[in-house]
């Protein structure tokens, strides 16, 4: 059985909770959403190589705090002050979405405590990611991946919203994104979820939304002097692969991977080959 521990960890005024599995050399995971998602759709092969300590961000989960007013510059200083408590000198910072643009601060901000930042289906500029991604869409995408995007939608649309936890619409919202999210139509993503993660709403309102309009690090990546991976789905198109393909030359030291038979999730879609191109990466830190 796969050792766990949890924890909750003071930084400032509030009390993050941590959340370890795995055996090996530690990977900080920074979550907004939970720590379930990420529990089922990351490969459980990678805890005999690496542990996760997944971080739940203020406000969310089992955290304390409010993510008002935080931002991903912000949320990267509370990760490193939880790395600072857990005794890790140089740390792998792997961000899924949004959280790789926490990722990305970290590799910035904290240069001397970053070992390697993992970008996964994110950019490095958020503020022009869904124009992108909606472009690439309505030309690409077929009749009936276009109908199912409706057919979502509309059922969304129907829900008795009045008496709902605001948590549980924030999910439904993102679940309705299905089409533009997954590249397998019939997938059962809600499952993936292992309930409504605490705090989703005010996190998304906060922080998701605001840096959506106006957050973009690709005129300092070149400050980034830690190894930069980026795992990028080609069917992803809320982080479009397109924003990543056209900022890695400024990284010092950045490589991509583009995963061609994925959405927003390659680590679960074409788990095997995700598994072997980040360990493949990690190698050499370890």
């Amino acid at each position: 059985m796969t050792e766990t521990t949890s924890k909750r960890i003071r930084v400032d005024d509030a009390e993050i909770h941590v959340f370890t599995e795995g055996s090996g050399p530690p990977i900080l995971v920074p979550t907004g959403a939970g720590i379930e998602f990420y529990r089922r759709t990351f490969s459980r092969r990678l805890l005999d190589a690496h542990s996760f300590v997944y971080v739940e961000m203020r406000g969310t989960g089992a955290s304390t705090g409010s993510p008002e007013g935080a931002t991903y510059a912000t949320l990267a200083d509370d990760l490193d002050a939880v790395r600072k408590n857990l005794g890790i000198d140089r740390a792998v910072v792997m961000g899924h979405s949004n959280h790789g643009g926490i990722a990305l601060e970290f590799g910035l901000r904290h240069p001397t405590h970053a070992a390697a930042v993992v970008s996964v289906a994110s950019v490095p500029d958020f503020s022009r990611a869904m124009s992108v991604g909606i472009a690439r869409w309505e030309a690409e995408a077929s009749t009936e991946e276009k109908r199912l995007l409706a057919r979502k939608q509309a059922e969304l649309g129907a829900l008795d919203t009045s008496a709902m936890d605001p948590d549980e619409l924030a999910l439904r919202r993102y679940l309705a994104l299905h089409p533009l999210v997954w590249k397998d139509p019939a997938l059962d993503a809600g499952a993936l979820w292992g309930g409504v993660p605490r705090g989703f709403a005010l996190y998304m309102q906060s922080v998701i939304r605001p840096e959506a309009e106006r957050w973009s690090l690709v005129t300092s990546l070149g400050e980034i002097a830690c190894p930069v991976l980026a795992l990028s789905g080609r069917y992803d198109y809320v982080c479009p692969v397109e924003l990543w393909a056209e900022a890695i030359d400024r990284l010092p030291q950045g490589h991509l991977d583009i995963f061609e038979r994925s959405g927003h999730n390659p680590q679960y879609e074409e788990s095997a080959r995700f598994d072997a191109v980040l360990l493949e990466f990690l190698r050499p830190l370890s």
